[in-house]
C-alpha cells in the first residue's frame, strides 16, 4: 500500500473526475439506450476509484507502513540504553535512554509515519513529503550536550513497538496511554525517579499528550514544559487534501468518514484538537510550519489562544509549504529548542 501523498499524486486526476461523474449525474433526457449503458459504466468506474481511494486514504492513516530505523545514538557518539515501557493496556513500547549526567530529561515521541529515529524521506518509497530525511538524532544530541537525558520512544503501532489497540493507529486516540506510559516509566526507574521532566510531543504524539493531559491531568503536575510540534486537527487535514484535487470537502469527508468508521471505530471529529487545549496547564511552546499544505495556521493559532497559560510562545517556520521540515527543525536549530528547555 502506497503512502497518501504518493496514492494522491497517482491518482488525483481518476479521483477528482470520479467525484465529478458521481456527484454531478443528476442528468436525464432521451439518450440512447447504447449511451445510457455507456454512462452507467462510467459512473461504476468512477464509484469504485473513489472506493478505492478512500479506503486507501483510511488505510494509511490507520495502519501506517513501519518505516526502518536508519540511525542509533551510537552514531552521533552518545551512549543508550534499549528499554521497554509498557503501557496501560500491556503495548510494549521499544524506547532509547540517553543518559546525561544531570537531573534534567526530555521525553520524546514523533509523528506518524515517522519512528524514534525519525523518517527516511529521501529512500523510495517514502520521498512524497518532499524528498528529504527527518533525521531526530542530532536534536537528541543536542539535548545531550546541553546537559538533558533523553527518553525516546516508538509510539504503538510504530517503529518496533507493539501494535495494540487491535493494530489501529488511532493518530493520538489509543496513544495518549503511551504518553501517560512514559512518564510512569521515569517515575518509577531509580536513577530517573527524581528528574524534571520536560516533553517534546510531535503530530500524532502532540495530539496524544493533549489527550493525556485532559483524561489524566495529574501525571503532569510536575512536568516542568514542553514543546508541542505541529498537532493536527483531523478535518482540516482532510479538507485540505479534497481541496487539492477539486473535490467538495464536505461530500469528501463524508465520505470518508464512513468508511474510516467502518474500519477503526473511530470519527473524524475524534481527531480535533482544538477543544482540547484547555488540558494544558504547564508552559508551552509551539512549533507550526505557517504555510503547511495539511493544516491552517488558523487551526494553530486557535489552539494557541486556547493554551490557558501565561508561559507560552510559538515559532512559525516560514518559506516552505512542506510539513515535514516541521519535524526537522530542531534538529536544524537546536539553539532555540534547548534555551527553551534552559527557561524552565
Amino acid at each position: 500500500m502506497k503512502p497518501i501523498y504518493s496514492t494522491i499524486s497517482v491518482h488525483s486526476f481518476l479521483f477528482w473526475t470520479a467525484i465529478v461523474i458521481t456527484l454531478s449525474s443528476c442528468q436525464s433526457g432521451d439518450s440512447h439506450i447504447n449511451q445510457q449503458s455507456e454512462m452507467k459504466t462510467e459512473q461504476d468506474s468512477a464509484a469504485a476509484q473513489q472506493l478505492a481511494f478512500l479506503t486507501t486514504l483510511s488505510n494509511t492513516l490507520s495502519t501506517p507502513p513501519r518505516t526502518p530505523m536508519l540511525h542509533t545514538p551510537e552514531e552521533y557518539n552518545m551512549a543508550y540504553e534499549e528499554v521497554v515501557i509498557e503501557t496501560a493496556d500491556g503495548v510494549k513500547l521499544n524506547a532509547w535512554f540517553i543518559p546525561a549526567n544531570s537531573k534534567k530529561i526530555v521525553i520524546c515521541n514523533h509523528f506518524s509515519p515517522a519512528n524514534r529515529a525519525g523518517f527516511p524521506g529521501h529512500q523510495e518509497p517514502f520521498t512524497y513529503a518532499g524528498g528529504f530525511e527527518v533525521n531526530f538524532l542530532p536534536k537528541y544530541r543536542a539535548l545531550h550536550e546541553a546537559g538533558y537525558n533523553v527518553l525516546a520512544y516508538d509510539m504503538r503501532c510504530h517503529g518496533q513497538s507493539e501494535t495494540g489497540s487491535e493494530g489501529v493507529s488511532g493518530v493520538g486516540y489509543f496513544e495518549w496511554q503511551d504518553v501517560l506510559a512514559s512518564l510512569a516509566y521515569v517515575e518509577n526507574r531509580e536513577e530517573t525517579a527524581d528528574m524534571e521532566v520536560s516533553l517534546q510531543s510531535m503530530c500524532m504524539g502532540a495530539n496524544a499528550t493533549l489527550l493525556a493531559m485532559q483524561k489524566q491531568p495529574e501525571a503532569f503536575k510536575d512536568v516542568k514544559s514542553w514543546i508541542a510540534i505541529q498537532p493536527l486537527n483531523g478535518k482540516t487535514y482532510l479538507e485540505r487534501v479534497f481541496a487539492r484535487m477539486g473535490v467538495d470537502e464536505a461530500q469528501g469527508i463524508a465520505a470518508f468518514g464512513e468508511i474510516y468508521t467502518d474500519m477503526t471505530g473511530l470519527k473524524v471529529e475524534d481527531h480535533d484538537m482544538r477543544g482540547q487545549m484547555g488540558g494544558v496547564k504547564i508552559p508551552t511552546l509551539m512549533v507550526q510550519v505557517r504555510n503547511d499544505m495539511n493544516s491552517r495556521a488558523s487551526d494553530i493559532q486557535e489552539m494557541y489562544v486556547k493554551v490557558e497559560v501565561k508561559d507560552k510562545d510559538i515559532i512559525w517556520i516560514e518559506d516552505t509549504e512542506w510539513r515535514f521540515k516541521g519535524y526537522q527543525y530542531f534538529s536544524d536549530h537546536p539553539e532555540e529548542m534547548v534555551a527553551w528547555y534552559d527557561k524552565h
